[in-house]
């Protein structure tokens, strides 16, 4: 973990879970957390829909340009990645592990800020996981984006053993994922891929024009 505010949430959420496989709901205190509320998030997961923010920070907001709440967490990826990156917040729950993602975020000039995400299971009741509290931070030490981004890839993901979740030591180095489609592209593209990124794609269904 590299950043304040990933950090300050993991600490919080190993202080608040206490001898328990996964805290309560209940047991986070959003003026404990008040210097990164911008920064962070809840997930929420259904049977119908992959995980999706039931909250999410200002900052957070911000930095891709809308309001997230009611979205989903997967349609903040490229395309090809969706359906594993809701695979990995489904394993957080079902597995009641928390994952670090570190990710590469695309803004409209095609310019890329580096990344982590954590995503920490919560239950609202009983002891299964149902949601997810997350922090999103770019890494120290970039520019600031000229505009808000695009999109997402995903570089690796470190999953922290719960029997070992308060000893960061003891657990698992990063694992490399395949690299996205979205991520390779010719020198000199980033100019016209900039002027048509506006337009929307709808996936499995008929091309069309937002006009």
């Amino acid at each position: 973990m590299q950043t304040k505010a990933v950090t300050a949430l993991y600490d919080y959420w190993t202080r608040q879970r206490g001898e328990r496989a996964v805290p309560l709901r209940s047991a986070i205190e959003p003026a404990d957390i008040a210097p990164i509320l911008p920064d962070v998030f809840i997930l929420e997961h259904n049977r119908l829909d992959d995980p999706r923010f039931r909250l999410a920070g200002t900052r957070l907001c911000a930095q891709f340009g809308r309001e997230l709440k009611g979205s989903g967490f997967d349609k903040l990826f490229a395309p090809d990645l969706r359906n594993r990156v809701a695979r990995i917040t489904e394993n957080v729950m079902a597995h009641a592990a928390p994952a670090v993602m570190q990710i590469a975020l695309v803004d409209g000039s095609l310019d890329t800020t580096e990344a982590e995400v954590v995503l920490l299971p919560l239950a609202t009741k009983g002891k299964a996981a149902d949601r997810i509290i997350g922090a999103f931070a770019p890494l120290p030490g970039q520019r600031q984006p000229l505009s808000a981004f695009r999109y997402a890839t995903l570089g690796a993901l470190s999953v922290i053993d719960p029997s070992r979740a308060k000893n960061l030591g003891g657990n698992r180095p990063a694992v490399p994922m395949p690299t996205s489609i979205m991520a390779v592209r010719p020198a000199g593209l980033g100019q016209t891929m900039s002027r048509v990124l506006h337009l929307r794609i709808f996936e499995g269904g008929r091309q069309g024009d937002d006009g």
